[in-house]
Order: structure tokens, then sequence, then C-alpha cells
């Protein structure tokens, strides 16, 4: 009996492993602040990415990026965030 489980503990293993080792790079790529040129001052600015929902919509399939954090904030939280297609994709 005990074969039978570990059969399927290695084969959990041989998924979960390629599986952690891809999201644990979105999630290494998107945790660090980058410096950006804001569209609507033509300034630049730090932004810092959200990494957990970048790894949820990597895991989903999509590249969508979310920032959790700009040095332009709070007097320009409600821009549209297009700096984000400087960034690029996360995987």
């Amino acid at each position: 009996m005990w074969s039978v489980f570990t059969v399927i503990a290695y084969f959990v293993l041989a998924l979960l492993i390629p599986i952690g080792w891809a999201l644990g790079r979105v999630w290494r790529r998107t945790r660090v602040s980058r410096q950006v040129t804001c569209p609507a001052l033509s300034a630049p600015t730090l932004v810092t990415l959200d990494p957990w929902y970048a790894v949820r919509m990597h895991a989903r399939g999509d590249n969508e990026l979310r920032v959790a954090d700009c040095g332009r904030w709070p007097e320009r939280r409600d821009c549209n965030r297009e700096c984000l297609t400087q960034i690029g994709t996360p995987a």
C-alpha cells in the first residue's frame, strides 16, 4: 500500500516542481521596483508591482500586471496606468 502512496507522491511532485518554478520566476521578476516614465507628466517615477497578482494572472495564462505603489501617488492615484506598457510581460 505504501508503494502506491509513494508513486502518487512522486507524480504530484513531478507536477508541482515545474509549476512552482515557473510561478516563482514570475514572482521574483515582479517584486522589484522599476523606474518608468509617467506618461501623464513625462517625468521618471518608481513603480512597484503586485507580485502575487502577477503570479495569479500567470497561472491563469494572462500576462496582466497591477501597480501596487507609485511615486506619483496619492495625488495621481486615478491615472490610467499606461506606464505598465513600458514594463512588459513578467514571464
